[in-house]
């Protein structure tokens, strides 16, 4: 009633008499007290009619979703011809005590290539480039080969070249060279190794896995992991698919080179390679029953939950006349089903099949909308995979036990953890999402469609943030100029124990943005130009002294204190609302001191310190009141220390 008597004067302003006693008055009283009776019983509404409002609305439950991850399979050795290792090869957990194992299954056939190098270049400046290869297999000229210029600059670059696809590829590089004391640390040169990325078209960094050279340096071996977007690019006129070894700046007190390296030998084998694997374990062959002849006929799958199925292979089958299997097609619905039309309707989350029903028209005919076997026929399932939900999301290198023994192979693991597994949606989680649902209509038009749904997208993605015209700053990349160009950051759902995330773990893989690309790109307007992207991160380091009360436990209080830290300055679960560190907000030492003051034990908060942490140098910059990010980037957590006292 009070907020009516508020709208009156924006509605209404000749309506001046407000008194009890105004006919209109007494109409907002009616009105006020029929909608108050509409909000008691809106409010009663059970479950069950509100699970049928939201299926009326399309909204359906969601399943339970497999967590995925990168599957790294390493060889006995270097083997002299291609291996494959087949799609659907399971690898687990250990089985500890009552705890049963989880199980992965991988999603495509690993090939796991010999090398065929064919370059060897010495690049240097960017400009100029050697053949070195016809000199490396001359032994008279192979002996003091300048990698770089005879004063190694900035960007000089030994680059091999293999004319056939290594990309997902664990390689081993065996270097000969020879011990000139070129003045860089050998455990730390300002090398790096890279590849071209054939998705955003630049040279990204090759994970290291050895390096036994230092630094090109002396004789040794070293093992790198290529990506999956490795692809083949020109270099000096020559196609192939690259790897660089190129100089870097050195940092503040690092050694540079002062002379060149020199190799006299180079030879490039496979130790092994990567493959997506899903959380996941497959059932073959399941008679679900007989067909009765009627229309509208449901069977159940007796494992759940049935995770996305593949048309070329996971299917329902009816039995023919000749005892013989007819492979059937799912669809979404059977509005666009004739009456032969061998469909069928599978929900995810309860395993129930249904066969084309038969519906009666509002003029009394009748029309049947996909086929119904003949009575007697058996009804199975050809094959379909079980799996999901959070028990999913493995740490790091626990997927270890290869369940079915594969010739040449040493071992396998995981070298990060699995994302993306979510159990099954319930009722309240739906009730939440369906007013997202109702606001976007699967349409991604202003900037918090795109965001809903990036998330939707995939569980793997725990924050989206669309960056609209009012928060870019002027650039001059025609990409992003472009009008039309939709910039959009995604930040990976961390595990729940990881409070100081690294680089490597704050980058989405490879397949969930292109998972999160191709949903949108359903969804979004003709003409738009879809970014996605890694916001940036600012590494923050905090030094805290408090003084303790004198019955609190030190280390306790030290403990707490710590983990607080790390809570707050936390991309995804930290910030004042623990929904994630605000983009663009910064940190103010001020902040932190009503933090550590509301722990348990801390008497008096002696002193807070700010650190900009270099995370690849390990480098606390000096001591700042505040700490700001980049434009529209995100603080993380690195290391942080409570003293106290």
């Amino acid at each position: 009633m009070d907020e009516a008597r508020r709208l009156i004067p924006r509605y209404c302003p000749e309506w001046t008499d407000h008194n009890l006693s105004d006919p209109g008055i007494t109409l907002l009283e009616l009105f006020a007290w029929m909608t108050d009776l509409l909000l008691y019983r809106l409010n009663r509404v059970p479950d069950k009619n509100y699970i049928k409002f939201l299926d009326l609305l399309g909204i359906r439950l969601e399943p339970a979703r497999a967590a995925t991850v990168d599957l790294s399979f390493r060889l006995t050795g270097p083997h002299e011809e291609d291996l494959v290792i087949g799609r659907g090869t399971s690898v687990g957990t250990l089985q500890t005590g009552a705890q049963p194992g989880v199980t992965f299954l991988t999603e495509r056939d690993l090939t796991i290539r010999v090398p065929h190098m064919e370059y060897i270049l010495a690049g240097r400046e960017g400009l100029r480039f050697h053949d070195y290869r016809p000199a490396l297999e001359n032994p008279e000229q192979r002996a003091g080969l300048g990698i770089f210029s005879d004063h190694p600059q900035v960007g000089d670059a030994l680059y091999l070249g293999c004319t056939n696809d290594v990309s997902a590829h664990t390689l081993l590089i065996d270097l000969r060279c020879r011990i000139e004391g070129i003045g860089v640390d050998p455990s730390d040169p300002p090398l790096v190794w890279e590849t071209w990325d054939g998705l955003d078209h630049r040279w990204t960094p090759v994970q290291v896995e050895v390096d036994g050279t230092g630094g090109l340096n002396r004789d040794g071996l070293v093992i790198l992991r290529t990506p999956y977007e490795m692809a083949p690019t020109p270099v000096d006129g020559r196609v192939a698919y690259w790897l660089r070894s190129r100089v870097l700046q050195p940092r503040p007190g690092q050694p540079g080179y002062r002379d060149t390296p020199r190799i006299t030998g180079v030879a490039v084998s496979s130790l092994g390679g990567m493959v997506p694997a899903g959380h996941a374990f497959r059932i073959t062959g399941e008679v679900l029953g007989t067909s009765d002849g009627t229309p509208g006929q449901t069977f159940n799958l007796h494992t759940l939950p049935v995770l996305p199925r593949r048309p070329d292979e996971e299917t329902l089958e009816i039995e023919t006349e000749d005892r013989d299997w007819e492979a059937w097609t799912e669809v979404p619905d059977f509005g666009l089903s004739e009456a032969d039309d061998p469909h069928y309707v599978l929900d995810d989350a309860s395993g129930t099949i249904e066969l084309g029903p038969r519906i009666r028209s509002p003029r009394g005919d009748e029309h049947q909308y996909g086929r119904v076997p003949p009575a007697g026929r058996r009804v199975r399932f050809s094959t379909y995979r079980s799996g999901g939900g959070l028990i999913g999301n493995v740490g790091a290198r626990t997927l270890t036990v290869l369940q079915s023994s594969i010739p040449y192979v040493a071992w396998v693991t995981n070298e990060s953890s699995a994302l993306g597994g979510s159990d099954a949606e319930d009722i309240e989680h739906a009730k939440w999402r369906a007013p997202q649902v109702l606001r976007t209509h699967e349409r991604a038009v202003n900037a918090d469609d795109f965001e809903v749904l990036a998330r939707r997208a995939s569980p793997a993605v725990g924050r989206a943030r669309c960056l609209a015209a009012r928060d870019v700053q002027p650039t001059s990349d025609p990409l992003i100029a472009n009008a039309g160009t939709v910039r959009l950051q995604l930040v990976p759902a961390l595990p729940p124990d990881v409070t100081a995330p690294s680089t490597d773990q704050l980058q989405l893989p490879t397949r969930i943005r292109e998972e999160v690309r191709a949903y949108l790109d359903e969804r979004r307007l003709l003409g738009s130009e879809l970014l996605l992207e890694s916001p940036a991160f600012t590494w923050v380091g905090v030094l805290a002294r408090v003084r303790v009360e004198p019955r609190a436990s030190r280390e306790r209080v030290a403990a707490e204190a710590t983990e607080a830290l790390y809570r707050f300055i936390h991309p995804t679960a930290g910030g004042p609302d623990h929904l994630g560190w605000p983009f663009g907000r910064e940190l103010f030492a001020g902040e932190l001191y009503s933090l550590l003051q509301s722990i348990d034990g801390v008497d008096i908060v002696e002193e807070v310190m700010l650190h900009q942490v270099d995370p690849q140098a390990r480098q606390f910059g000096p001591a700042l009141g505040r700490v700001a990010p980049a434009d529209n980037g995100l603080l993380c957590s690195f290391e942080h220390r409570v003293m106290t006292v």
